[in-house]
């Protein structure tokens, strides 16, 4: 979890008041989680009193004025949350400039409270701390009043006619009747039922028909692959379009995997079996001048030269197994003594083609773990080490249920859907930890660890009895915290040992840092300014930031540098635009100025 104990204490706020008389409360109060959230961030987000933002701003008075990483400042969240006037009054007395800053979408707090059904006394508020805010757009070219409206005929719980009025600029209707105000709710009641029964009648019917034909085309591509060449379909690239999948029906799904697939026939050169092979952009192209995927993948990792290596070593011994296996005639013909005048080279004899070893991966939040993971799905499954490019993330709530039963139910369907790919466990050292709600849910995870452990060695026994490599059961990846990894490990007698390879990840360096932040930069169409290198903002990084503050962050921080440069450049396009008139700028062009901005504004 990347909130701390008193973000969540900032949920509730039971014990958050008691807990502000503790020492340590100031040290916390200035703590970021990963998405720059400060606990009075998340204060805000949960309707908190006046009486506990008081305490807050109290033990870290810069809060009020702290954007996270949308940009947002606290007033910002109080707008959108629906939080209570006196909470919107205390933010912006603390901080009045609150109510002119704009977050990275261009919206004021006025356009966060006009779009989220905000109490007309904070919308009052907010119009009077900043009045000019009434006719000022957001980078969709949306006013207050505009999102009002656009609300009001989208949603059933639409905005109310006083709000229309204050932002209309006009005085507000007089104050409904009880039974006017009945009336309304009872129509908002009457929309709000229309439209669930027709999302029931619908959208439910859609997501269930998906899903059914999803699942039975997934065990076809699992059993039958041939079946879905005959029908036009690599199994490989419909197994890339359900990963990709974020929209569209069961149909389109499948015509896009259709489209992708630009099959040939050729020859697999250790059976003889002419099959249906994808053609790639690698091997489309003159020979000679074809990508090395693979190579291509490992090249995107920034760092981690160890993981590389290993990777690289995995390949050399595949290729050496897959010429020895070409040299020799195939399997029944070695019986018959085909096979007995194969003279191989030196160094091909004796060596056994490998699979892909389970791993713990140990480190950091932020230093690529989940990253690398996702790539080295695809990289073995380029190697013919993974039947599928497939990568599935798991937490412990997706695999410890309620009881034994429940979670060795719930393990299995895990280790079924994740068949022939990536199962990747985030914060696996939780499956050891004892619930505060109960202490048998720590029993529950460790049934999960059993069932993981049995699943694993009951692949093992197939692979040495049917000499199947590729039986389908996925790789599993253990992902945590270095120390708590290591006391995870010992919970189960065979764990260890079926988990041979432990990666550490370290934190990354300012010149890795640089070096990511560039790749953000060019992978979401962004251009740098000439004098704006890798070596540059490296030098800023170290100059700006400390070790430790870099440390809880890591590649969040690249993230972080690059959100908030394109707020800058937004800032200094619409002065250009207003102030200078000019039509040519580059809206994705990030200069040196706006890094040092950032670094000077934001990081500490």
């Amino acid at each position: 979890m990347s909130d701390t104990t008193l973000h969540d204490l900032c949920k509730g706020f039971g014990a958050l008041l008691s807990r502000s008389k503790q020492p340590a409360f100031p040290e916390e109060a200035s703590r970021l989680n990963d998405r720059g959230n400060l606990p009075l961030h998340a204060a805000c987000s949960f309707q908190a009193t006046s009486d506990v933002v008081e305490a807050l701003l109290k033990s870290y008075p810069g809060g009020a004025s702290q954007p996270n990483g949308a940009g947002n400042l606290p007033v910002h969240q109080a707008a959108m949350w629906q939080s209570p006037i006196e909470t919107v009054e205390l933010l912006i007395s603390r901080h009045p400039e609150g109510a002119t800053v704009r977050n990275q979408y261009g919206s004021l707090p006025l356009h966060m409270a006009a779009s989220n059904q905000a109490a007309p006394e904070v919308v009052r508020l907010l119009i009077d701390a900043y009045p000019d805010a009434l006719h000022l757009q957001n980078d969709d070219g949306m006013t207050p009043l505009d999102l009002a409206l656009a609300d009001e005929h989208d949603s059933a719980a639409s905005t109310s006619e006083a709000v229309i009025a204050m932002l209309e600029g006009r005085p507000p209707p007089p104050e409904l009747t009880r039974r006017q105000k009945a009336e309304k709710y009872k129509e908002r009641s009457d929309a709000l039922e229309r439209k669930l029964l027709s999302l029931r009648d619908t959208g439910g019917k859609q997501h269930s028909d998906l899903h059914i034909s999803l699942q039975s085309v997934r065990r076809l591509a699992d059993r039958f692959p041939h079946g879905l060449y005959t029908a036009g379909m690599d199994p490989n690239e419909l197994e890339i379009a359900f990963s990709e999948r974020t929209s569209g029906t069961a149909d389109q799904i499948l015509l896009n995997a259709v489209k992708k697939r630009n099959a040939t026939v050729v020859r697999d050169a250790r059976t003889g079996v002419a099959v249906m092979r994808t053609t790639t952009k690698a091997t489309s192209e003159p020979h000679g001048q074809g990508r090395d995927r693979v190579e291509d993948l490992l090249e995107s990792i920034v760092g981690l030269e160890h993981v590389k290596s290993q990777v690289r070593g995995l390949r050399r011994t595949t290729e050496i197994c897959d010429l020895r296996d070409s040299l020799l005639p195939p399997t029944n013909q070695r019986g018959r003594g085909g096979g007995h005048g194969i003279v191989l080279p030196p160094g091909l004899e004796g060596t056994e083609r490998q699979t892909a070893p389970h791993m713990v991966f140990v480190g950091n939040p932020g230093t690529g773990k989940t990253a690398v993971a996702r790539l080295l799905a695809k990289a073995f499954h380029e190697l013919g080490l993974l039947r599928k490019p497939k990568f599935l993330e798991v937490e412990r709530m997706d695999l410890v249920g309620r009881d034994k039963q429940t979670t060795i139910l719930k393990t299995r369907e895990v280790l079924e859907e994740a068949r022939g790919g990536i199962l990747y466990v985030d914060e696996a050292y939780t499956l050891g930890m004892t619930s505060k709600r109960s202490q048998n849910q720590a029993d529950t995870g460790k049934d999960a660890i059993a069932e993981i452990v049995s699943s694993m060695e009951e692949a093992s026994r197939q692979n040495n009895e049917k000499g199947d490599s590729q039986n389908n059961h996925p790789l599993i990846v253990l992902a945590g915290f270095s120390n708590e990894m290591q006391g995870f490990m010992t919970l189960n007698e065979g764990l260890r040992k079926k988990f041979p390879l432990t990666f550490e990840f370290p934190d990354y360096s300012c010149q890795e840092l640089a070096k990511i932040f560039v790749d953000l930069c060019a992978s979401k169409g962004f251009d740098l300014d000439d004098g704006l290198t890798t070596q540059l903002v490296a030098q800023m990084l170290e100059q700006e930031t400390t070790a430790s503050w870099r440390g809880e962050r890591n590649g969040v921080l690249s993230e972080m540098l690059f959100s908030a440069s394109r707020t800058q450049v937004r800032k200094r396009m619409r002065i250009a635009q207003m102030e200078e008139g000019d039509d040519n700028f580059d809206p994705h062009l990030i200069m040196a100025e706006d890094v040092e901005q950032v670094m000077r504004s934001d990081f500490k």
